[in-house]
């Protein structure tokens, strides 16, 4: 299908020309009648001869090309409308020539000649821009869009469905308007659906369904077979099957064969994937590649190819599966289409596989990666990036799954780094990926990285030491990480030792650990929830003789190094905190309530640590106080808080702040908000908050907590926690971690001494109390600063012989 495509969808465009009334007249009589064929005959037995009017025989050349394109006649349609514009321009009419340009394009577009398309759009915005025709550059516009949608260039294809929208929303009292408004909303949408954004793309459906009994019929059903492909993304294939029938009537009535074609394509895809009818699904996609190759639409006889093949597949037709995706490969290479080419690749590569044939297998992995990472680099907007991988990192998966424990440690530790954070790292412009031999080279002694894979029930860790590295495969029985969170999440489960054994037999085999005194997880997927130092290793915590810490992606190792500085002077500013935040009403949830040893657990750092503080509590705990504490370069972050996180939506997940006025609303500060802090000289933010570092699972990046988000606006490390915590025990905890950082120790000791200490309190013993805090990031002391009372004691505030004191103290304020 042409998912979005509704610019192309036959618009027939009632040119108020000179064209010969009759023939014109009887022309669109039949067109509305369904008689598409019929309406065609008319024209070209009409067509004035040479010798004739131009701008008549341009006139009827343009509306022939639209209906040619309706049947599915490509070929004559764009050759029809290319010599209507010749007439036209020649005739000096340039808003016509723009019109029949566009419709030559639209004839590439469906025969999939992209380039040439693209080409066509762009002469016809020309002319359309030339005498001021703002619905003829609305609809040009849409049509590039699409062209850079079906190239795999999703950010142009953005942010010029933008250019529309606002355009169309600058002339909103047009009558093309209206039309062009729920258009440019089913483009945004199939342009979320590519890239993962569900609900944002089912948000515009139910924005276009107020108004959809006003669109053409074509477009009804467009927009009822973009539906369908969504509810069959989450996870309604019944409710899908219903949109595709309804959607189908509406083309059939309508005689709109590329409509069809695509709605043959989409049944077949729910009867073979979702339904495992897969036999059925081929004879339905035989019908579609025999239907595209008489209409000569290219595009869909590529897609239909390509899913009777992975119908084939799931048949255990492998020979036949093979020969389709081989044949749907050289069409996809031909029509210079990336996305159906990875695909191509990456089913030809099962097929092998299923045949036996590793070594093709590998081949053909390897060159639909390839593609993938091309496709990638195009990208430029980071929340593209982001989603980019979500349907792509089955590939990878298959990819280390395929000769996993027989290629090096290398190899798979390179498709490792490949496949995951990738949109983290972007924001650090770190060129290397998957340098195994930089990262050994970067690992401080008696220290392990362990790199996991999780996929598919499936499992791997590559442990690297600056010596060596190895690849241990892993056996992890259904529910044992659920068990373990389960229980550290539940401060009375007497039952936690049993989870923690489990499972650090399953992550932690003999021989990973080895002499390493500190460990450096590099989480996976779900890994990303695990509690890695309440494991148990011979019955013993992992943390009780290990400090622990983690990275979103080995790479993180190769950041530019920052110069330590060591001590500051007294007056510098090191910390900013926040705590205590006033219940106030709140949109999203019930009003949290207070966190009374919130402010305990920040007064007590700011009278631990050395240095000027800028302390914000109670009602002065307000989301507008961050840009003026941060611009103080602090070293440290701390924030004392609520935190909601969301794990079904990233842009839900928000810390909370103390309301405005006593009356007002609580102020949220969004995970999204978080990226564009100012944050570069801050060496630990701290959130001593619930869940904060808990999100969404995204496919190919990771758990999308608020860790990685302040790494990315340029905090150097982290600690964040994995489940709502007592702040009483928070409070403790933190007092402890902030002392042995004071006295100088690195930031995972000092967690590690605080977390030990609460281990040995008979009330916190628990991994409930201690588990949740997670370091991320670098390591190492922080910058410090000597406290007042320790200079005033010793004197070393007299300049000169004078007691010039300066008494440069906190900037305390409490609510």
């Amino acid at each position: 299908m042409l998912p979005g495509v509704l610019a192309a969808l036959m618009a027939l465009t009632l040119l108020q020309d000179a064209a010969p009334a009759d023939v014109r007249t009887r022309a669109e009589a039949l067109a509305r009648a369904g008689a598409i064929g019929e309406a065609i005959a008319e024209l070209r037995a009409g067509l004035p001869g040479p010798t004739a009017s131009p701008t008549e025989r341009a006139s009827l050349l343009t509306l022939l090309a639209a209906l040619e394109n309706r049947q599915g006649d490509h070929t004559s349609a764009a050759g029809h409308a290319l010599e209507a514009a010749a007439l036209f321009e020649a005739a000096g009419d340039t808003r016509l020539a723009a019109d029949a340009r566009n419709t030559a394009g639209l004839a590439d577009l469906y025969a999939g000649r992209y380039l040439p398309a693209l080409a066509h759009f762009t002469a016809a915005l020309g002319g359309s821009v030339a005498v001021d025709d703002w619905a003829g550059q609305s609809e040009q516009l849409s049509n590039l869009a699409n062209v850079h949608y079906f190239l795999g260039r999703y950010d142009e294809a953005a942010s010029t469905y933008a250019r529309v929208l606002t355009l169309v929303e600058s002339h909103v009292s047009e009558p093309w308007a209206a039309r062009r408004h729920r258009i440019v909303l089913a483009n945004q949408a199939a342009l979320h659906q590519r890239l993962g954004r569900y609900a944002q793309a089912l948000d515009l459906y139910r924005a276009m369904a107020r108004s959809a009994s006003e669109a053409r019929p074509e477009e009804q059903a467009q927009i009822l077979v973009n539906q369908g492909v969504l509810y069959r993304r989450l996870g309604d294939p019944y409710k899908a099957l219903d949109s595709y029938r309804a959607a189908q009537t509406l083309f059939a009535t309508h005689a709109h064969a590329d409509g069809e074609l695509g709605v043959l394509n989409n049944r077949g895809i729910v009867l073979a994937l979702d339904l495992r009818q897969p036999s059925e699904a081929v004879r339905l996609f035989d019908q579609a590649v025999t239907l595209a190759r008489r209409t000569g639409n290219r595009r869909e006889q590529l897609l239909a190819l390509l899913y009777r093949a992975e119908a084939a597949l799931r048949a255990d037709r492998d020979e036949d599966a093979a020969v389709g995706f081989t044949e749907g490969l050289q069409l996809a290479e031909a029509l210079e289409a990336p996305e159906e080419a990875w695909k191509g690749h990456y089913g030809l590569a099962r097929a092998h596989a299923a045949r036996g044939d590793r070594t093709a297998a590998r081949q053909s992995l390897d060159r639909a990666l390839d593609i993938i990472d091309g496709l990638r680099e195009q990208l430029t907007v980071p929340s593209s990036r982001a989603d980019f991988f979500q349907d792509k990192r089955e590939v990878y998966d298959a990819r280390m799954a395929l000769h996993l424990g027989e290629e090096p440690a290398s190899t798979l530790f390179g498709l490792l780094e490949r496949s995951r954070a990738r949109a983290w790292r972007d924001r650090f412009a770190w060129p290397a990926i998957g340098d195994l031999a930089a990262v050994q080279r970067a690992l401080p002694d008696r220290t392990v990285m362990l790199a996991y894979w999780h996929a598919s029930g499936r499992a791997a860790v590559v442990r690297i030491t600056r010596q060596q590295a190895s690849v241990h495969q892993l056996t992890l029985a259904p529910g044992v990480l659920d068990r373990l969170v389960a229980a550290m999440r539940t401060p009375d489960a007497d039952d936690w030792r049993a989870a923690a054994a489990d499972a650090g037999h399953a992550l932690l085999p003999d021989g990973v650990l080895g002499d390493a005194r500190h460990v450096i997880v590099v989480p996976d997927g779900p890994l990303g929830l695990v509690p890695f130092d309440a494991l148990l290793v011979y019955g013993t915590p992992l943390g009780a003789t290990r400090t622990v810490r983690s990275v979103p992606a080995a790479a993180a190792l190769l950041a530019p190094a920052v110069p330590p500085v060591w001590w500051q002077m007294p007056w510098t500013t090191t910390l900013a905190a926040f705590g205590d935040p006033l219940p106030g009403r709140d949109a999203w949830t019930a009003a949290p309530g207070r966190l009374p040893a919130s402010a305990d657990e920040v007064r007590a750092i700011d009278t631990t640590l050395g240095g000027a503080h800028a302390i914000f509590l109670g009602a002065d705990n307000r989301k507008a106080h961050l840009a003026g504490a941060l611009s103080g370069h602090p070293a440290v972050l701390h924030i004392a808080t609520h935190g909601m996180a969301d794990p079904a939506a990233a842009e839900r997940s928000r810390l909370v702040f103390s309301p405005a006025s006593a009356d007002g609303p609580a102020e949220s500060l969004f995970l999204r908000e978080v990226y564009d802090l100012p944050l570069d000289g801050v060496a630990l933010a701290v959130l001593s908050a619930c869940d904060t570092e808990r999100g969404p699972l995204v496919r190919g990046e990771g758990i999308e907590g608020f860790s990685r988000a302040l790494m990315a606006a340029g905090a150097r490390s982290t600690v964040t926690t994995l489940w709502r915590v007592p702040d009483a025990a928070t409070a403790q905890l933190m007092a402890i971690f902030y002392d042995r950082l004071q006295a100088g120790e690195s930031r995972a000791d000092a967690l590690a001494a605080a977390k030990r200490a609460l281990q040995q309190s008979a009330a916190l013993s628990h991994p409930h109390y201690w588990a949740a805090f997670v370091l991320t990031g670098e390591d190492g002391p922080l910058p410090r600063a000597p406290r007042w009372s320790t200079l005033l004691g010793t004197g070393l505030l007299v300049i000169g012989g004078g007691l010039a004191l300066l008494a440069v103290r906190s900037r305390r304020r409490a609510g």
